[in-house]
């Protein structure tokens, strides 16, 4: 693990960025003992949802929590908090894609086996006598026969179990898994309040915090990450690509800072960056009524699907850019 995912780690983490009203929310049906079997935590890339859920996962599994207590925090020091900051809590289970040793990357799905190991957890009696939690992080990036395999995970839940379900891109999930979750939503948070949350982690201060935080679309999450990595580098390469790219002009220079090892720190920044940024130019323009906004989706959805897809069969990542600058051509020049 690099030091930059040990900064940010959602297991570990203690502090947290969210919406007005949402952990108060939390806390209260906590307090009342109304928590769901389910719950779907919704939000774009690096918002914080694996954090919350975290942050929920520790609440229940601190048996030493106070009645009535009013926030979510527990002591560092407490055994719950360092046992699920470990990995090492018996009675949490993350499910996510498996990092592969030998070829130094995560596989591009959780399997049905993982969901069926979190079927065999679920079926035990919690080992420290509380809760069973599960974080599923996340849904999107189930296949047809593990979503399957969720989805009955969640249909017939045994009695104190919390299964947290991120996703990113929940209209694209079963609308069954959908129905058997209660949602939580975490939306864009604004600058200003981004900014101090790095200047708070030490990440950034000043006019970096600032632009770092535009940069970041009110994702506390990925704002951290760019601050603590390659970010500043990957703000200048995304405006360069845009520039050029939407002008039908010369991306190769581009191409070239993010082939190969040298780009290995600012490329992951790059791709979401771009397809965030897409993503809100399609939005723009269905909010002011033109005309181009299905294009402008239809952009999104093929440059981020071109990205993953080039990422997990190791294709040449100048060629992607170079195939992404010719998908911009044809779109913009018909704009």
């Amino acid at each position: 693990m690099t030091d930059l995912e040990s900064a940010i780690r959602p297991a570990a983490r203690a502090d947290i960025l969210l919406g007005e009203g949402i952990e108060r929310q939390a806390v209260k049906t906590l307090n009342a003992g109304a928590l769901a079997n389910g719950w779907l935590i919704v939000g774009g890339e690096g918002i914080g949802k694996a954090t919350f859920a975290y942050r929920l996962a520790r609440a229940l599994l601190w048996s030493e929590r106070p009645p009535g207590c009013d926030s979510l925090d527990l002591p560092q020091s407490s055994r719950a908090f360092s046992l699920v900051a470990s990995g090492g809590h018996p009675d949490l289970f993350t499910a996510a894609r498996i990092y592969d040793e030998k070829k130094e990357r995560y596989a591009t799905e959780i399997t049905v086996d993982t969901i069926r190991e979190l079927t065999h957890f679920l079926s035990h009696t919690a080992s420290m006598g509380g809760w069973r939690v599960a974080i599923i992080d996340t849904a999107d990036d189930l296949n047809r026969s593990s979503a399957n395999a969720l989805l009955k995970a969640l249909e017939e839940p045994p009695p104190r179990t919390a299964i947290f379900v991120l996703s990113a891109a929940p209209g694209r999930l079963l609308a069954t898994i959908r129905s058997r979750c209660r949602r939580i939503e975490l939306r864009p948070l604004a600058d200003n309040a981004i900014a101090d949350f790095l200047a708070r982690e030490g990440a950034a201060t000043g006019e970096d915090a600032i632009r770092i935080a535009r940069a970041a679309g009110g994702r506390p999450g990925f704002a951290l990450s760019l601050a603590l990595g390659d970010g500043a580098e990957a703000v200048n390469t995304v405006e360069a690509f845009w520039t050029s790219a939407c002008a039908g002009g010369d991306i190769s220079t581009v191409a070239q800072r993010l082939a190969g090892k040298t780009g290995d720190g600012i490329w992951p920044h790059f791709h979401a960056m771009l397809v965030s940024r897409m993503a809100d130019e399609a939005r723009r323009e269905a909010l002011t009524g033109g005309e181009f906004a299905g294009r402008f989706a239809d952009l999104r959805e093929e440059v981020d699907l071109l990205f993953t897809r080039g990422e997990a069969v190791n294709v040449d990542r100048a060629q992607l850019v170079l195939a992404a600058g010719r998908a911009f051509s044809r779109v913009y020049a018909a704009v």
